[in-house]
């Protein structure tokens, strides 16, 4: 039996359905969430409510589960649980099993997206100009090193906290106080710090199309495929609408990825197209809301994760999607017993 966890899963039970139909009976889906009446809690095959997961109860209820149910692949779904579990994967892998999760290092540099995009540049992958200091912005503008529109957003976090598109200095100003402030407030003693006047990232606002681009690694790091789509919309931070794009148009942007990242399984990389060029504005270490689109239109990540976890090569077609298909998310009601 191979039993899979599926931490903070949240409404993302199309996951937990793709997983159920790849172990076809040969293992069970345990689902977790803080919440008992999360939409994916539903379709688990044994779903356990757990602490939040900054609670310092938190790690030991997760080492209990995986023990209780010999789990043996991990995967979150939530970015602050991801960075939370990514801080403790010895403990995770004494219990036998095999954390699909970004090391202790890319856990907290996907938080902090001045980090991010530090590491990226100095490793010649292209990113929005930034900075987390005003005055640099404001002479940067004055030498036409950048223009506006910018971007004012929390350098620290998930969800696009604070996010304002300032179209001159006096909106710049503003944005950024008021950022500052909110980050202030919202900001968790258990996330990394930063210094207190370098909490809030500027960085140059870009008008091209948008693109999400999954990066599949094999369960040694190694890079296997990847997939790309074009985002059309967005609804309650996720990607709605998109079309499955020519995965050639980026490059070797996925496999230079790849070997600087090391990573396990999925990660979704957030790009911008920029005159040709394509800029990573966010990492996220973990199957994104645009995976399904490769999913429906191809791809079976999950069944190539079981089978690398077995020691066996996947199906080569499970590592390729349909590109120029338009696809869409819907609201489907379901009926509890």
């Amino acid at each position: 039996m191979l039993n899979i966890l599926l931490t903070s899963v949240g409404r993302r039970s199309y996951l937990v359905e793709y997983f159920k139909k790849a172990l076809n009976g040969k293992g069970k889906v345990i689902c977790t969430n803080m919440y008992a009446d999360a939409a994916a809690m539903y379709v688990g095959d044994i779903s356990v409510i757990t602490p939040p997961s900054h609670d310092k109860t938190y790690i030991p209820t997760i080492i209990e589960i995986c023990k209780k149910h010999n789990i043996k692949l991990i995967f979150s779904l939530h970015d602050l649980d991801v960075y939370i579990l990514s801080q403790h994967l010895d403990l995770l892998r004494q219990t036998g099993a095999v954390p699909v999760l970004p090391s202790a290092k890319w856990g907290k540099i996907s938080l902090d997206k001045y980090e991010c995009s530090q590491i990226l540049q100095e490793n010649n992958i292209d990113v929005p100009w930034f900075t987390v200091d005003l005055q640099t912005a404001k002479e940067a503008i004055k030498s036409k090193e950048i223009h506006y529109p910018l971007i004012v957003k929390a350098r620290m976090g998930f969800g696009s906290l604070g996010l304002v598109l300032c179209h001159n200095a006096e909106e710049l100003d503003w944005a950024f106080h008021r950022v500052h402030r909110q980050v202030k407030k919202f900001f968790y003693n258990w996330l990394p710090s930063t210094s207190s006047n370098q909490n809030v990232l500027i960085q140059q606002a870009i008008s091209g199309k948008e693109y999400c681009l999954d990066v599949i690694n094999d369960l040694s790091g190694n890079y296997a495929c990847h997939f790309l789509c074009e985002v059309h919309s967005m609804r309650a931070g996720e990607t709605d609408m998109v079309s499955t794009a020519d995965r050639n148009l980026v490059g070797d942007l996925p496999i230079r990825l790849s070997l600087l990242t090391r990573h396990l399984g999925s990660w979704g990389i957030d790009c911008m197209e920029d005159d040709g060029v394509y800029r990573v504005i966010d990492v996220n270490p973990r199957f994104t809301g645009d995976y399904p689109f490769h999913q429906v239109t191809g791809a079976n990540i999950p069944a190539a994760l079981i089978s690398w976890a077995q020691g066996l090569e996947p199906d080569s077609e499970w590592l390729k999607a349909e590109s120029g298909i338009r696809c869409y998310k819907d609201l489907v009601p379901k009926r509890l017993k």
